[in-house]
């Protein structure tokens, strides 16, 4: 009952984040609910359903499935979608009702792959975690069952992980990193989260670095790290000091110093008070606090996240938060001057309160409510609203 929201929307689920991953592959991806979870992500989380298109359906499970068991049928409306198209692979993601009668996804996947040939994934998510750990997972199921060693590695090439449409990564905000890499003379290969197709992301072994932008593709970094031997950078150019300290990673680890320092400095001391808090996506508020604290002299910042991936990013003073109540009290601290977060966290604040707020809107909070472009972040000269 402590999860329960009161003043804020359901925030983005598991499923939501699995899907979003599959959206750019061409993969006839099924979402196995009675069709409100498939409705939530299509008309709410994904922004990129109303401008593309992506092969995805319902399962359409109904009372008498959960109970008598629905695989035959599932099984026969996959095939006869896949007559129909030519994908790659095909995604079976859970919803609350498959969790509860223990529907097997991991089995059924290799039913399905068995059946049609096609590389094929079964994710148990059941919405009762958020869109960061389904991302997560996502990422490392494509990249365990498609990446291979290759013999070669193709001099300052590097892949994006992580740049998810849920976080605000639009077509503005990719250009603009992709703008600053070939500047810098790098060239970028796959795109892990949108854009690249299934085929792009298999050639990701040839690239020479790693550029992780959220914190749900930090797994993924460390996975090509540990099996590929191909190291990673964290971070986003908001403000020069980031994007300096990014580049530079970058021209170390090219040159072959695998020291380059990977992540963004932790600012917040433990005996100090935060004056200023950003709320949002783990590494987005790590690298906008250091822009906040360097560049624009706001004293100390603390980070407030519903969303766990990241924990590597936090610090002292930083808060993971479990419950609304918890945001309530973060954001209600009297030492608060300064707050930027998504306009639905405002309604947490007291009524008579003082701090300055900044809103950051978020597609995994507040949905299509709000434009939400991570685009005038990026740069020497971030755009604060």
């Amino acid at each position: 009952m402590s999860h329960l929201l009161f003043d804020l929307p359901p925030l983005s689920p598991d499923y939501s984040g699995v899907a979003s991953v599959f959206h750019d592959l061409g993969a006839l991806t099924v979402l196995h609910d009675a069709s409100g979870c498939t409705g939530t992500y299509t008309g709410y989380d994904e922004p990129r359903w109303f401008g593309s298109s992506s092969p995805i359906f319902c399962s359409g499970l109904r009372e008498m499935d959960a109970i008598m068991g629905d695989d035959g049928r599932l099984l026969e409306k996959i095939k006869a979608a896949l007559r129909n198209m030519h994908a790659p692979c095909v995604s079976v993601i859970g919803s609350p009702v498959p969790m509860v009668i223990g529907f097997d996804f991991k089995g059924f996947a290799s039913l399905v792959e068995h059946e049609t040939g096609l590389p094929t994934f079964g994710f148990p998510t059941n919405g009762l975690h958020y869109y960061d750990q389904g991302q997560r997972d996502a990422y490392l199921a494509i990249a365990k069952r498609l990446l291979e060693k290759v013999p070669r590695r193709i001099r300052r090439t590097l892949n994006i992980l992580g740049a998810s449409a849920l976080d605000g990564f639009d077509d503005p905000s990719l250009d603009i990193l992709e703008a600053m890499l070939s500047a810098e003379g790098f060239t970028r290969l796959a795109l892990w989260g949108e854009r690249s197709s299934w085929e792009v992301l298999k050639e990701s072994t040839v690239a020479e670095l790693n550029w992780v932008v959220t914190a749900a593709a930090l797994p993924l970094a460390r996975f090509f790290e540990e099996r590929f031997d191909i190291p990673f950078v964290v971070g986003l150019p908001i403000g020069k000091r980031e994007q300096d300290r990014i580049f530079s990673a970058f021209e170390l680890l090219s040159s072959g110093e695998k020291s380059a320092y990977q992540f963004p400095p932790i600012q917040v001391a433990s005996d100090q008070k935060s004056e200023t808090m950003i709320v949002g996506e783990a590494l987005f508020c790590s690298s906008f606090r250091s822009y906040l604290e360097t560049e624009v002299a706001s004293g100390p910042v603390g980070i407030g996240t519903f969303f766990s991936q990241g924990k590597d990013l936090l610090g002292p003073g930083d808060i993971l938060f479990s419950t609304e109540d918890e945001a309530r009290q973060a954001l209600s601290t009297p030492q608060l001057t300064w707050i930027l977060a998504d306009p639905l966290l405002k309604d947490l604040l007291p009524k008579d309160a003082t701090p300055r707020f900044t809103p950051l809107p978020h597609r995994a909070v507040s949905g299509r409510l709000y434009p939400a472009s991570l685009a005038p972040f990026f740069g020497a000269t971030p755009l604060i609203p």
